[in-house]
């Protein structure tokens, strides 16, 4: 029960030394960027080696409009297929011929893996519209009750 104390008494002193921190610097990252999605796992062969001795797998690449990186409200650019290296963190572009070669090679559907998930393309609308409402929701006064005494 002592050491309860101490460990209460401390956590107290602690809570009260600690300076306070303002969120008022803090910037809310809005706008357009790129957005890479690794899609499909390609074999480390020598035909999917790039120079620096990494290898390439398949990612979607698309453009979007979102809010602090995690709200997308709209896709600008359509995703396509791009080769990428995730160890270097780079895309590289590929022609419909190397595409489809590398799609045969590897039984893969193009179609089924240049899609975007449902969040991506619309819950970042469904979201951004349940915000707006809560806050058109806050500016509408609420109607109170008028409550009349009763005598018993």
């Amino acid at each position: 029960m002592k050491h309860l104390k101490l460990l209460f008494a401390l956590g107290i002193l602690l809570f009260f030394s600690c300076q306070t921190v303002s969120a008022r610097g803090v910037r809310i990252p809005f706008g357009d960027r790129e957005v890479l999605n690794k899609v499909a796992d390609l074999p480390d062969t020598d035909d999917y080696k790039i120079d620096e001795g990494n290898y390439i797998d398949l990612a979607t690449l698309h453009q979007e409009f979102n809010i602090a990186y995690i709200l997308p409200l709209y896709i600008e650019k359509e995703p396509r297929l791009v080769g990428y290296c995730e160890k270097e963190d780079t895309y590289y572009e590929l022609t419909d011929e190397q595409l489809s070669t590398i799609l045969e090679a590897n039984h893969l559907d193009g179609k089924k893996l240049n899609r975007l998930g449902f969040y991506t393309r619309y819950g970042g609308k469904i979201v951004g519209l349940i915000i707006i409402a809560f806050i058109i929701r806050g500016f509408i006064p609420n109607k109170k009750k008028n409550i009349k005494p009763v005598e018993i």
